[in-house]
């Protein structure tokens, strides 16, 4: 989500935060925002396709490893707002969040191979859907950015609130008039790393043995992480987050210890909300990541579906 003014952060311990490494930002997609083209979700499958949500026009969208483009699907989308985060499952199928304020539509979406969408039970309880991530038995984790929680959907099962605790909560900083704290999510070794955007800081809640929710607690919390967005591991246990409020897309080291500014709005990043590794061959060790872009000036607004090479592999698709 978008940056407001930087005086709203408040003062946080600080940490290392190295200097922006010279990076080799690629844009593989320009989208036009005179259209109503801002791209806010990313997803990919195990076959090298790239699926992006352009949500004011409540597209998903998919780019073929051979560069080609076609609509998956359109669901609902309500004053600017609409498919928000992308995931997809073992299986190939994707799914969507999607945030229009109706408990009708509103919710999470599964994405059939011939574009039809199904709304999974449950969800339309979700007041702000946004981020998605898979665990690897195949639940499916959605963040409530507005309540402060993190849902769950088990497999062929119905939504049902996991976790819902005060360190997820938002504060209101960014000036929606309603709270955006939990919003990127991701999945690694038995837990999940959350991104609470108006507090600057990651947690992580463990899933436990019997798969509720274990104790949350903060990795990291510091100015550098003030309007995080998504986030995604690399094998080492390395964290990248996309982080909208800054332009920037940084990596936090496995303890929390260290921040590193891998790109920033001199390459071209422009509000980047979702990312993550490709699957395909020369992809492994490559962030895509989209350029939101929809909150400044239209003039100088680049949406944009980008690539970042950073040399370590992403964890593999569940």
């Amino acid at each position: 989500m978008r940056r407001v003014v930087v005086s709203l952060i408040v003062v946080l311990s600080v940490l290392p935060v190295a200097a922006a490494a010279s990076s080799q930002v690629e844009t593989l997609v320009s989208f036009n925002p005179a259209a109503g083209e801002f791209p806010e979700g990313v997803a990919v499958d195990k076959t090298g396709n790239i699926y992006v949500s352009v949500t004011p026009l409540g597209q998903i969208r998919r780019y073929a490893p051979d560069g080609s483009e076609s609509l998956l699907a359109t669901v609902p989308a309500t004053a600017g707002f609409g498919p928000t985060g992308l995931a997809v499952d073992a299986t190939g199928t994707v799914y969507a969040a999607d945030v229009t304020f109706d408990p009708a539509t509103r919710g999470v979406y599964r994405i059939g191979r011939d574009g039809s969408s199904e709304r999974l039970p449950g969800t339309g309880g979700i007041l702000f859907a946004n981020g998605l991530a898979f665990d690897q038995r195949g639940n499916l984790y959605v963040t409530d950015s507005i309540s402060g929680a993190v849902w769950r959907i088990p497999r062929g099962g119905t939504a049902e609130v996991w976790a819902h605790d005060p360190l997820l909560a938002g504060n209101g900083s960014f000036g929606f008039g309603f709270p955006i704290g939990a919003n990127g999510i991701a999945f690694q070794h038995g837990e999940l790393v959350i991104a609470n955007t108006e507090l600057s800081r990651l947690v992580r809640v463990p899933v436990l043995p019997d798969g509720s929710a274990g104790a949350a607690d903060v990795l990291v919390q510091a100015p550098a992480l003030f309007g995080a967005d998504g986030v995604a591991l690399d094998v080492k246990g390395n964290l990248y987050v996309a982080v909208s409020g800054q332009s920037t897309l940084v990596r936090v080291a496995p303890d929390g210890g260290s921040i590193t500014t891998l790109a920033s709005a001199a390459d071209g990043l422009d509000d980047d909300s979702s990312l993550v590794f490709g699957s395909g061959r020369g992809d492994r060790k490559a962030l895509f990541f989209v350029n939101f872009a929809l909150f400044g000036p239209p003039a100088s607004a680049h949406p944009s579906l980008s690539r970042l090479e950073v040399g370590v592999p992403g964890v593999p698709l569940p």
